[in-house]
Formats: C-alpha cells, structure tokens, sequence
C-alpha cells in the first residue's frame, strides 16, 4: 500500500515540453499584438490622438474664418459704382450719390466719371465741356436741433471732356456700315466718354474722413443732352493688401496655416502646463499615501530577527533529535536494557539544553549541539553493548 501510495507520478517527456513551449510561444506571439493594441498605453494613445486630431480640425477651421474675416475687414472693394441722377432745370445739370461706408481708409483710389452722350447736334455744337466732381464727408449733427448740419468738402476737382470729332463723310459712312444695327436696336447713335477725375486720391484715418456722399455737375454754355452718369471708384492696391487680392489662395494658404501652427503651439504648450500640474498634484497624494503605508508597516527589530532564526534551528534540531530517538528505540526494545530510562532521560537533558533560549542564536551553536547528542548516542551504545 504505501509502495503504491508513494510511486512518482507522470512526468512528461522533452519532446512533449519543447512542443507545448513551442506552442505557447506561437499563441504569445499571435496573442501580443492584440494584447499591445488593447493596453492602457494603447488607450492612452488613441485619446490623445483623437484629442489631436480634433483640436487640428477645430483649428484649422478657426484659421480659414479668421483669414476670411481679416480680409473682408483689411482688404476693401476693388471697385465701387454708383449711378448719378442728374436734374435739369435752371443751370447746369448736376446730380449726387450716395456712398455708405464702402471706402477704405489709408487706400488710394482713382476716380472717373463715365458719360453717355448722343450725338445730337447740341452736344456736337457744346465742343468742350467741363465736369465738376465733389466729395463731402458725413454730415454732423446739432446737439441743439438734432438736425443736419453742413457737410465738408474732402476732395474736389474739375476735368474737361468733349465727344469725338468726325468729319461728315466719315460719320455718313459710320452710320451707313451700321444701319443694320441701328435699325434693329442692337446698336443707338451715342458715344461713352470716360473721363478721369481723380488719381490715386487717399482719405485719413477715421470715419469721419471717409467721403459719404458726391455731387456731379456738368458744366456747358449749350444745353447738353445725357443718357445716364456714373462715378466709379478704382482702389489701387500695394503691399500687402495688393498680393492678398492678387494672390488669394497663395495667401489664403500661408495665413492661415500661420494662424493655425500658431493656435497649435499654443494649445500645445497649455496642454504641457496643464498635464505637468494636474500630474503633480496626483502624485503629490499618491506619495503621501505609500509615506503612511510605510509608516503603518511594523519595523521589525534585531531581537525579534534573531529570536525566529532561533526558533527555526531549534525546530531544526528537534527534527533531527525525533528521528535519532525514533531510530533507537527498536534498539532499546529488543535489548530490553534497564539503563535505557538512564538513556532517555539524558537525552531528555540533551533536549532541554537544546531548547534553551541561547540555543539557536548562532549556526556554531547549533552544530555543537548535534556534534553533542552524536557523542551521547555513542556512549549509550557503548553502555549497551558493553553490559552484554
């Protein structure tokens, strides 16, 4: 029974422990990819690369608004229009507009008037003509009255203007190679005359330095015949303000990816302030905790040190002493001598003194101990086999 009870049990071969490392090392290989990809680190870095992700997309949003917007605001129109009504009556036929706030300021501008003129014989016989152009600014108004006060004038000026000459031959052979169009109304027997009034004229700094209003007088001793009048307004762009109109994307793409490494910079180094505080001040408790942990630990003193390693030879030599014991008592039997009670009770004392509290402080103590119940076995051997 105890021959079965204490057979070994089954060990496996070499062969099949290579085969199951093998094994186990193909599933940790299949398996760690998977396991890298699903870690804290892993999460860790996908949040931050959303979080990236999204800021450059909100970013790069702000920036194309934000160029948009500074060049609505620094940028102004490149051309401005306006129709002038003019009124007949007594004297010299005359109209105004009305400008708004369209003009910029700091911003050279040319100015001309544009005529529709027929070629009747009046505006033929008027020869050369002048037109005056005026540019008033914002009107102020009386505390007092609460009314509208006198303008002031910003810019002035008076250029002359006259309809092409043409001899009668060669206007009757104008009219007659256009006939056709003349008679279905493609074509009407007038002539456009553009004529500039202004050259690269500037206004101050300040809104109430901007023209708001213009007043047209046409200035002739015949009476003259209009079909319509226009002032157009031409900016003249330079630096700056010249390559952002002439170059749009170019520009587009160089501010506002300026803007955008900026604000990413900036975002950048916020989030580095910020995680470097709130991860000092979460480490800050976390030292603080293992501090009092280490505090509630017991210290575990030189006596105490010593006291279990003597425990531990004295259980040591107790063993050893049971197995001698339990090795003579068949001896002791069989001889069925009377001093062996003499026997056990020196080994009683051998115990005892085995047991003191000195006895395990040191490992040569403890080997004199067993070099000691040695030398008592023999001697009761002796005892035994000499009696016989």
């Amino acid at each position: 029974m105890e021959a079965r009870m204490r057979r070994p049990a089954y060990t496996m071969d070499e062969e099949e422990e290579e085969d199951i490392s093998s094994i186990s090392r193909a599933v940790g290989l299949i398996a760690s990819p998977f396991r890298a990809a699903i870690s804290k680190q892993a999460q860790r870095a996908y949040l931050s690369s959303l979080l990236f992700a999204s800021a450059s997309i909100i970013l790069l949003g702000i920036a194309a608004v934000s160029y948009w917007i500074l060049y609505f605001r620094f940028v102004p129109q490149i051309g401005l229009e306006r129709d002038v009504h003019l009124q007949f009556g007594n004297g010299h036929p005359w109209g105004t507009a009305i400008l708004d706030s369209e003009l910029a300021s700091l911003q050279a501008y040319d100015v001309s008037v544009t005529l529709e003129l027929p070629r009747t014989p009046s505006n033929l016989a008027a020869g050369n003509f002048m037109l005056d152009l005026s540019l008033y600014s914002r009107p102020s108004k009386s505390i007092i009255t609460a009314a509208n006060t006198s303008t002031q004038v910003l810019s002035h000026s008076r250029r002359p203007a006259i309809l092409t000459y043409a001899s009668s031959v060669v206007d009757t052979a104008h009219k007659v190679s256009r006939l056709p169009f003349y008679v279905f109304g493609w074509r009407r027997e007038a002539e456009t005359l553009e004529v500039d009034m202004m050259e690269q004229v500037e206004f101050a700094k300040g809104w109430r330095n901007l023209p708001a209003s213009l007043r047209l007088e046409i200035q002739s001793t015949e009476r003259m015949q209009v079909y319509s009048a226009k002032v157009k307004f031409l900016a003249r762009f330079t630096g700056l303000r010249w390559f952002m109109y002439r170059w749009k994307i170019t520009s587009f793409l160089i501010f506002s990816g300026m803007f955008w490494g900026v604000s990413m910079a900036s975002s950048a180094i916020a989030w580095l302030i910020l995680s470097s505080y709130l991860g000092s001040g979460a480490r800050e408790p976390e030292k603080s905790i293992k501090k009092e942990e280490r505090d509630d630990r017991p210290i575990k003193t030189e006596e105490e040190t010593t006291d279990s390693d003597s425990d531990g030879y004295q259980e040591s030599s107790k063993q050893g002493i049971g197995r001698i014991k339990r090795e003579e008592d068949p001896h002791n039997e069989a001889l069925g001598d009377p001093h062996a009670a003499e026997a056990d009770d020196e080994d009683d004392e051998g115990q005892q003194i085995r047991e003191s509290p000195g006895a395990g402080t040191d490992s040569g103590i403890g080997t004199s101990l067993e070099s000691a119940s040695a030398q008592g076995i023999q001697r009761r051997r002796s005892r035994l086999f000499g009696g016989h």
